[in-house]
């Protein structure tokens, strides 16, 4: 009968995910660093554009899943928004704490299997830490706690913390360069401060430029109008989306198709746009984001010098900015236009890098700011980033507001 008894089955492999944020520039190295680190574990490798799948010597894989630059400023902010309701009994503690977030850059999701195996369990899970180690970083757990790279409790969702009193890494280098301030940058940026401390805002005064003079590259008035042309279809097409499917289909396609016969906006359009445009009633959660985008058109307009900007303390009005784009096409907006200086271009986008900085810190320490408006300081600092090529970039999406 023994033929017959229940054999016991080993446990099925499990998977599990901790996450490494850090203030990182760049993802390239990663699967560089983490194939160091892993060693002759590993034995083969697959790259994608925004992941890499280690194959291990079990046969098992373990992924990194590198986060889109372009969402993990609003990731970033659901985190700061989380924790800050964590019950830690020392309120300017947990401020320093959730503060640390601010730094962060680079998101890393990584996915394994696991099984009864604790040596096997105990390597891999070595193996993310000495990548946060590397990264300078912090690892996330499923159950919402976050490690520092020694293993020290930051900070968890139910107020556990491993410190008793905390300051932010970051706040001295966090945007620091390989290439000397010169003394046009330095004015700049006191100017700035002087104009932040007018306002009654708060300021961080070693936060250096997102990009010096020497190394800023302006777009051309062409490819400036392009990407205007191209916003701004976008944000009408999410207004259009305010009505009833059927007419806000028919309205997008009439609008689209002027704009591209007087902008060409088709052969333009960045990859996310191209997406949205195409089927906006498949992204309902992307209209606010589009919305927004009239802002950065009003932004861009001033570059051109065809638009006063005030303070960033009101919305801009829609209705006018549509008067400049349908009135014109692009030879003619061209022709109207002036381009702002270099030094003037520059010298919003330090100026709005400080406000962006200021409403960050606001919110992580619940204040309230009412002489600018957080949402249109987004704004402005995105497509200030892209007129100076702050982030090296000139893809659209790509931009990045760190503060």
């Amino acid at each position: 009968m023994g033929l017959f008894k229940k054999k016991e089955k080993k446990p099925e492999p499990q998977p599990a995910a901790l996450t490494v944020y850090a203030n990182h520039k760049s993802y390239d190295d990663i699967p560089g660093i983490m194939a160091d680190i892993m060693n002759s574990t590993i034995v083969d490798k697959n790259l994608a554009a925004e992941s890499v799948e280690f194959i291990l010597q079990d046969g098992s894989k373990l992924t990194l899943h590198f986060m889109n630059k372009t969402q993990i400023g609003a990731h970033i902010t659901s985190m700061e928004a989380f924790f800050l309701k964590a019950p830690v009994a020392d309120e300017e503690l947990k401020k320093s704490l959730v503060q640390q977030m601010i730094y962060f850059n680079s998101v890393i999701g990584i996915e394994f299997f696991i099984d009864d195996n604790d040596e096997r369990t105990d390597y891999l899970i070595l193996s993310v830490y000495m990548l946060a180690v590397k990264l300078g970083g912090f690892v996330l757990h499923p159950d919402m706690q976050l490690y520092c790279a020694d293993r020290k409790l930051l900070i968890s969702a139910d107020g556990k913390t491993d410190f008793i009193e905390y300051t932010p890494k970051g706040e001295s280098t966090f945007m620091d360069k390989d290439i000397p301030e010169e003394q046009g940058d330095i004015n700049r940026r006191l100017r700035s401060i002087e104009k932040c401390k007018s306002m009654g805002l708060n300021v961080l005064e070693t936060l250096k430029a997102a990009v010096y003079e020497s190394e800023c590259v302006i777009p051309s008035k062409e490819d400036i109008v392009h990407r205007l042309a191209c916003i701004f279809a976008a944000a009408v097409c999410s207004e259009a989306c305010n009505y009833e499917p059927d007419k806000a289909r028919k309205m997008t396609a009439g609008m689209l198709k002027d704009l591209d016969k007087k902008y060409t906006t088709s052969q333009y359009f960045s990859k996310k746009e191209e997406e949205y445009i195409k089927s906006p009633f498949k992204y309902p959660n992307m209209h606010p984001k589009f919305g927004w985008r009239y802002e950065c058109c009003a932004v861009l307009l001033w570059a051109l010098g065809l638009w006063e900007l005030g303070e960033p303390d009101k919305i801009c009005d829609a209705g006018e900015i549509g008067k400049i784009l349908w009135n014109n096409n692009f030879i003619s907006l061209l022709e109207k236009s002036e381009l702002k200086t270099k030094e003037e271009i520059l010298d919003m986008q330090d100026l709005i890098l400080r406000y962006d900085w200021a409403c960050v810190d606001a919110r992580i320490n619940s204040q309230k700011i009412t002489v600018i408006d957080g949402e249109i300081v987004y704004e402005w600092h995105y497509a200030l980033n892209w007129l100076t090529n702050a982030n090296y970039t000139t893809d659209w999406d790509s931009i990045r507001t760190d503060t």
